[in-house]
């Protein structure tokens, strides 16, 4: 069972820890540095993935409705963005990505977002297929040389 809970400073040491398998370092940036650009990025919002009380990942989301949020040409400004999605390489495959990709698409129907977006690198080993297996689909774009998906609900 994943327990996600928003960041606190208490959480940052433990988050910061987590690692992936090395072929994965090309696919999501190191936890420290999602949680250091956190408050410069408007609209965003980082968890914790939790298993008891042991740290298992990372989820950040950044709501592109925010009024001063940084959107780049083609964003949807009535999107959630899921930013990042980290699970340490220890906990790979136990569910934690699908319960945090569950959890985004429920804040984006709390927030009243029309979509959910997520992009990834589209080279093997990505979490593509993850996301597809969850329902995203490939909206054709590619931003900022990732491919991008989208969950509509």
């Amino acid at each position: 069972m994943t327990d996600i809970k928003p960041l606190e400073r208490r959480h940052v040491g433990p988050l910061y820890r987590l690692t992936l398998l090395p072929e994965q370092n090309q696919f999501v940036a190191p936890n420290g540095v999602t949680m250091a650009e956190a408050p410069f990025e408007p609209g965003s919002e980082v968890y914790g993935l939790w298993s008891g009380e042991t740290a298992v990942g990372l989820v950040a989301l950044i709501d592109f409705g925010h009024p001063d949020a940084i959107l780049l040409d083609g964003d949807d400004p009535t999107g959630l963005y899921v930013w990042r999605l980290f699970v340490d390489q220890r906990f790979q495959g136990q569910g934690h990505g699908t319960t945090a990709l569950n959890f985004s698409k429920a804040r984006m129907k709390e927030l009243a977002r029309s979509a959910l977006f997520i992009t990834a690198l589209d080279e093997p080993g990505s979490a593509i297929p993850l996301y597809e297996r969850e329902g995203f689909v490939r909206t054709g774009r590619i931003v900022e040389g990732e491919t991008e998906l989208v969950w509509r609900g």
